[in-house]
C-alpha cells in the first residue's frame, strides 16, 4: 500500500495494510545526519566578526536576501530527511515568519521576539525571549504584520515544488508560514499578561485573532491548491498538568476560528491535524467538536493518557504520537527499549486503526539512528493482522 493511501485510509477509520509512522519533524543535528555535514556549517556562517556586523547594521534587508534563503533551505532538507528515513508521514514546514533585527535577535512578524543561537550541533535555532506587545500602541505600531495573500504566494511555490520532489514517497503534512493563533497571541502579550489583554483589550485580542485566522485560511488553501493532501496546525493549548486556560474560554476566543478553518479545509477534501503539548484531557472533546481528523502529540512527559484517549475518543479521531522523545529517543536509549515501545504502543493502540505512531516532539537531541530503529520496528510489528505475539505486550 502507497504511504499516502495508508495514511488518508486511516484517517478515515479504514482498512490499512500496518500502522502508519509519521514524523514530528527533525532539526539539523538530525537531518545531516542523515544527509550528510555541509562544508560549512550554520553557526560557523552566522557566528563570526563579519556576520555579526552586517545583522547588526543591515538585519532586516539581509532577511529576504541571505538569511531567509538558508531558512528555507533547512526547511527542505527537514522534509528530505524525515522521508529518506522512511516515514510514511512527514512534517512538511514553510517557515517565512523571522525578520533578523541583530546578529542574536529575530522578530515573528505577529509579535515576539526570539534568540538566535547555536543549538550544541553547529547549526542555528531560536529560542524565545519575549512578548513584543506590551502596550495598545505596541500593537496599534507594530511595523511587520504580513501580508497574507504574499505569505500564502509564497507557500504554494515552496509546496508545489515538494510535492514534486517528495509527494510521491510519502503523504506530507504541511504548515506554512502561519502558527497557531492561540500560542501566537500568548507569544506576542506573554503569559503575565494574556490574561488582561482578554479582559482590557478585547478589541485588540479579537484582531489579532481575525489577522491570524486569514493567514492560516489563505496559506491553508495554497497548501492545498499545491497539492498537499493534510493540514497540520501547531497551536499548544496546554501545560504538562492541563489547560493554559478555562476549556470554555478557549473554545469562544478560537473555536469559531478554528471551525472555519477546519471547514475550508474540508471543503476541499483535505484532512486536518492539530498539534497541541501538553495535558490536554480536558480539551481533546473541544478539538473534536471543531472537526479536527487527527490530534498530536500527547506528550509522554505531560499528565494525558494516550491509552485511555484511544478509548474514549479513538473512534472519533486519528490519534498521532506516543514516542516519547526525552529518553526513548536519544543517545542514552538502547535499540531495543525503541523496539519494545513501538511494539507496546501498537498492541494497545493498534487494533481498530485510527492510530498513527510518531515522536510526541523534535528535538535538536534526536539521533537519526533512534529514528531508524523506530520506523524498523514498525513495518516489523505493525502490519495488520497484528501479529499474537504482541498481546503479551497489551497485558
Amino acid at each position: 500500500m502507497h504511504p499516502v493511501e495508508r495514511v488518508l485510509r486511516t484517517f478515515e477509520g479504514k482498512e490499512t495494510d500496518r500502522v502508519p509512522a509519521f514524523c514530528a519533524m527533525v532539526e539539523g543535528r538530525t537531518y545531516n545526519e542523515v544527509l550528510g555535514k555541509p562544508l560549512v556549517s550554520q553557526e560557523r556562517l552566522l557566528v563570526n566578526p563579519v556576520a555579526t556586523f552586517a545583522l547588526d547594521r543591515w538585519g532586516p534587508l539581509l532577511t529576504k536576501l541571505v538569511f531567509q534563503h538558508e531558512v528555507t533551505r533547512s526547511m527542505e532538507k527537514r522534509i528530505k530527511a524525515q522521508v529518506e528515513l522512511g516515514f510514511d508521514a512527514v512534517w512538511a514546514i514553510l517557515d517565512e515568519t523571522f525578520i533578523v533585527t541583530d546578529h542574536r535577535t529575530m522578530v515573528r512578524f505577529t509579535g515576539s521576539r526570539y534568540n538566535l543561537q547555536p543549538d550544541g550541533y553547529g547549526n542555528m535555532t531560536y529560542m524565545y525571549r519575549e512578548p513584543c506587545f506590551k502596550t495598545r500602541e505596541d500593537f496599534l505600531e507594530w511595523p511587520y504584520w504580513p501580508d497574507a495573500d504574499d505569505v500564502a504566494h509564497s507557500a504554494y511555490r515552496f509546496f508545489s515544488a515538494m510535492m514534486k520532489k517528495y509527494g510521491h514517497r510519502a503523504c506530507l503534512f504541511g504548515q506554512a508560514s502561519a502558527y497557531g493563533i492561540q500560542e501566537s497571541l500568548l507569544w506576542a502579550v506573554g503569559f503575565e499578561r494574556l490574561p488582561l489583554w482578554i479582559r482590557r483589550e478585547r478589541d485588540l485580542v479579537k484582531r489579532f485573532i481575525e489577522i491570524n485566522e486569514e493567514l492560516c485560511l489563505k496559506t491553508n488553501m495554497a497548501l492545498l491548491d499545491a497539492g498537499v493532501k493534510v493540514v497540520i496546525q501547531t497551536d499548544d493549548f496546554a501545560f504538562k498538568s492541563g489547560p493554559i486556560m478555562n476549556p470554555r474560554l478557549i473554545d469562544e476566543l478560537f473555536g469559531p476560528s478554528y471551525r472555519r478553518i477546519i471547514k475550508a479545509v474540508h471543503d476541499r477534501n483535505g484532512k486536518y491535524v492539530l498539534h497541541s503539548c501538553g495535558d490536554n484531557t480536558l480539551l481533546f472533546d473541544t478539538f473534536i467538536s471543531w472537526g479536527v481528523d487527527g490530534l498530536h502529540a500527547y506528550e509522554t512527559t505531560s499528565n494525558v493518557d494516550i491509552f485511555k484517549e484511544k478509548e474514549l475518543h479513538g473512534d472519533k479521531v486519528t490519534i498521532i504520537g506516543g514516542v516519547g522523545v526525552d529518553y526513548l529517543l536519544t543517545d542514552r536509549s538502547r535499540d531495543e527499549e525503541v523496539v519494545r515501545e513501538v511494539r507496546r504502543l501498537i498492541a494497545r493502540l493498534g487494533p481498530s486503526g485510527r492510530f498513527i505512531i510518531s515522536p510526541v516532539h523534535s528535538l535538536s537531541t534526536i539521533p537519526a539512528h533512534k529514528l531508524r530503529v523506530m520506523v524498523d520496528a514498525v513495518r516489523t510489528y505493525g502490519r495488520y493482522p497484528l501479529s499474537p505475539a504482541l498481546e503479551e505486550d497489551a497485558a
